[in-house]
C-alpha cells in the first residue's frame, strides 16, 4: 500500500533535485544543463552580497516567527476556551467560523483585506474616521512599517482556527480522571487549565512548532505577494519573491535555483537544530 506513495514521493520531490546542478552552473535557456559552463558557488556569493536578499531573509524569518508565535496562542487559546464549554450548538458555531476562512484562497483574503483598509470608503477607515480618531483615510498598505504586523494578523485570522481542530484533539485525549482529582483537591477552572490542560498538550505544541520550523525560510510567497506592493518592497520581499523577480522575471534561473537551494540547506539546518533541542525533553519527532 506505501508503493504509490513513495513512487510519488520519489518522482515529484527527489527526482527534481537534479536541477540543483542548475544552481553551480551558468545556465541559459535552450542549453542542456550538462553542456552548461561550471561556475561553483559564483551564483551564491552574488546572492549573499546582494542587498535585497538580506531584506528578503530578514522579512522571511519576521513574518514568519511572528505568524508562528500569534498564531499558536491564538490556537491554543481557542482550544482550550472551547474545550471549556459547555453548549455544544456554540462550540460548532465557532468552531466553523474560525476555521472556514482556511479553505478560502489567499486571492480573496488578500482582495477582502485591501478593501476593508482602502483609504477610499474602506471599513476601518470609515470606522476610524466616525469616532474621531483620524480625520482622513490612511493608505494602510503604503506603511513599510506596518506591512509586518498587518501581514502577520490577516495570516493569523485565516489559519488559527483550523490549527486549533488539532489542540481541541489533544484536549480530548486527557485522561477525564486528572480533571476528577483536581475538582476532589479543589481547584478551579484556571487552575485546570494551567495544571493540567497546557501542560498535556505541551507536546503537541512542541510537535507543531517543530513541522513549522522548516518553513521559517522557506515559507512564504501568496500572501506577501498579494499584499504586498512597489511602496512596502523592502518590508514585503521574501527570498521565494526575490527568486522570482531577479531569478525567473529575469531569466537567471541558476541564480533562481541558487536561491531555492539555499532555502532548503538552511530550513533542513534548523529543523535539524530545534528536533535535537526537543530531544533533551522527549518531545522530538525523529
Amino acid at each position: 500500500m506505501s508503493i504509490p506513495l513513495m513512487l510519488h514521493l520519489i518522482l515529484f520531490q527527489y527526482v527534481p533535485l537534479w536541477g540543483w546542478l542548475m544552481a553551480f552552473k551558468d545556465y541559459r535557456v535552450g542549453q542542456s544543463l550538462l553542456e552548461a559552463d561550471w561556475v561553483g558557488f559564483k551564483h551564491f556569493r552574488t546572492l549573499f552580497g546582494n542587498s535585497d536578499f538580506r531584506h528578503a531573509l530578514r522579512n522571511n524569518i519576521a513574518m514568519n516567527v511572528l505568524s508562528l508565535t500569534l498564531g499558536t496562542i491564538c490556537a491554543v487559546g481557542l482550544a482550550v476556551v472551547l474545550s471549556e464549554l459547555k453548549s455544544k450548538v456554540f462550540v460548532r458555531t465557532v468552531q466553523t467560523m474560525t476555521y472556514l476562512p482556511h479553505f478560502v484562497s489567499m486571492v480573496v483574503i488578500a482582495n477582502i483585506a485591501v478593501m476593508l483598509m482602502s483609504p477610499d470608503n474602506g471599513l476601518i477607515n470609515a470606522m476610524l474616521i466616525r469616532m474621531g480618531f483620524i480625520q482622513e483615510g490612511i493608505f494602510f498598505f503604503s506603511k513599510g512599517e506596518w506591512f509586518w504586523i498587518i501581514h502577520t494578523l490577516i495570516v493569523t485570522w485565516k489559519g488559527f482556527g483550523w490549527s486549533a481542530i488539532i489542540y481541541l484533539a489533544a484536549i480530548a485525549g486527557i485522561d477525564p480522571s486528572l480533571y476528577d482529582a483536581a475538582k476532589v483537591d479543589g481547584a478551579g477552572r484556571w487552575a485546570r487549565i494551567k495544571y493540567i490542560i497546557l501542560p498535556s498538550i505541551v507536546p503537541t505544541i512542541v510537535l507543531l512548532t517543530i513541522l513549522a520550523i522548516g518553513n521559517l525560510v522557506t515559507g512564504g510567497f501568496e500572501s506577501q505577494f498579494l499584499l504586498g506592493n512597489p511602496l512596502v518592497q523592502e518590508y514585503s520581499d521574501v527570498l521565494s519573491i526575490l527568486a522570482l523577480r531577479l531569478g525567473i522575471n529575469q531569466g537567471n534561473f541558476s541564480f533562481g535555483t541558487a536561491v531555492g537551494v539555499f532555502n532548503s540547506a538552511v530550513s533542513v539546518s534548523m529543523l535539524l537544530v530545534v528536533n535535537a533541542i526537543a530531544r533533551r525533553y522527549k518531545s522530538n519527532i525523529f
